[in-house]
């Protein structure tokens, strides 16, 4: 164990292959000797996925530094505000949703490291499971992206549920710094927004998109 908060490393070549338990020589000439190997794998590479923290007593900023001691990608959604004080207009960073972090990782690295950081957060599990629910990759870049332009800015949070506004027409954003999203319209407090989602984690809605800026996506 090394790192912080029960950073473990993992010797990933401790199970070792067998890809070479079977060499089969075959010579033709001595000269032209062909080595016949057996390379069928005996086991998957586990892959990277995004999975969701909820973080315990916001204490996102704290958490996030454990895990990247352990070389783990994070990701937090910010928003940019202004705020007005006696010493005039400045602009502060804050968490868009408090207490949500998102990490790239291995699922067993995420199990091992909530075993050594119990109290720390709780993962977002599968629907079918209590193992954590891995976010389509696809999902969450469109959420990055649309979460990182212009600092959140013009972003709003709705929650976790998205069964409520996956109702309006699918579009795509065709120019503008939101160029190249999707989501869906739909109308909040008499306002059109673009609604954007990772599913039974996050909700957001982009606000002040001009129409000519839409292009219908056909189902």
């Amino acid at each position: 164990m090394s790192g912080s908060g029960g950073c473990r490393r993992f010797d990933e070549n401790a199970v070792v292959s067998r890809i070479f338990a079977n060499f089969i020589p075959t010579y033709d000439t001595p000269d032209d000797r062909i080595i016949l190997i057996n390379t069928e794998p005996t086991m998957k590479e586990e892959a990277l996925r995004w999975y969701a923290l909820k973080v315990f007593y916001n204490r996102t900023a704290a958490l996030e530094k454990k895990i990247t001691v352990c070389d783990v990608e994070t990701y937090i959604p910010m928003q940019t505000l202004e705020i007005f004080d006696a010493d005039g207009l400045h602009y502060e960073e804050k968490p868009l949703i408090n207490s949500l972090l998102f990490v790239r990782c291995k699922e067993s690295w995420l199990i091992s490291f909530k075993r050594d950081n119990p109290g720390d957060f709780m993962f977002y599990a599968s629907m079918d499971s209590k193992r954590p629910g891995p976010i389509d990759d696809e999902e969450m870049r469109m959420f990055m992206f649309v979460t990182s332009a212009d600092r959140g800015r013009n972003l709003h949070y709705f929650g976790e549920s998205d069964s409520t506004f996956k109702m309006g027409q699918k579009v795509r954003v065709i120019d503008g710094i939101y160029k190249g999203a999707e989501g869906y319209i739909k109308r909040v407090k008499k306002d059109r927004k673009l609604i954007v989602s990772v599913s039974g984690v996050a909700v957001v809605a982009v606000s002040h998109i001009p129409q000519e800026y839409l292009e219908k996506i056909e189902a």
